[in-house]
């Protein structure tokens, strides 16, 4: 494998399972100066009023998947994407091409050194020098969802199970975080890494 390189910028790969730490990973990183293009993120950019998922999503389901101030009511959407597949097939098929397109377009815009791409989703189509991954037991990951989001166990099993399995996205790490921990351990942990990324960087 080697760096995905976009205009001379060396990329890490970096990505984990829902409530296992990925945020607090890329916030770390950005603290640091490394600029991230978060998929998470400009999905979430992208539901928002005016926006061209919000328009398709608000079509398909009307004013009652709205909320505060119009917007999606994210909530809602999860539950039913997670509770129905051909819904979480719709939704994939329409978010991820403007998911892409935007991300190309925030690469053109990195000014770091080295930069970074987090997503919640991996593939064999994703190939960088160093892969990132974060992971936590399935407990933890459950509970957080449950206390983060105000949902009950079933919805919070379903949201985890529906994403790819821990093994399957174990498999792609050249690099493993498991944070079962404090915060405090896992920035330790992060600040290894990027100690170490650095200098594979400085390497080159």
């Amino acid at each position: 494998m080697r760096f995905i390189k976009i205009n001379n910028m060396f990329v890490l790969g970096l990505t984990g399972g829902i409530a296992s730490g990925k945020t607090t990973a890329t916030d770390f990183f950005s603290k640091k100066g490394i600029d991230v293009v978060d998929a998470d993120e400009i999905s979430r950019n992208l539901q928002k009023k005016g926006q061209a998922g919000y328009l398709e999503i608000v079509k398909r389901y009307g004013k009652d998947i709205l909320g505060a101030g119009d917007e999606i009511d994210r909530k809602k959407l999860r539950e039913i994407a997670f509770s129905q597949e051909s819904e979480k097939q719709w939704l994939e098929d329409l978010m991820h091409p403007l998911i892409r397109e935007t991300t190309m377009n925030a690469f053109n815009n990195v000014k770091s050194k080295w930069s970074i791409y987090s997503a919640p989703l991996w593939n064999d189509q994703n190939k960088f020098e160093r892969v990132l991954v974060i992971d936590a037991p399935k407990y933890l990951q459950i509970q957080r969802i449950k206390e983060r989001d105000s949902i009950n166990f079933k919805i919070a099993e379903g949201i985890l199970n529906a994403q790819i399995s821990s093994n399957d996205r174990i498999n792609y790490a050249t690099d493993l975080i498991i944070n079962d921990g404090t915060i405090d351990e896992l920035n330790n942990k992060l600040d290894f890494y990027y100690n170490l990324y650095n200098k594979l960087f400085n390497d080159k």
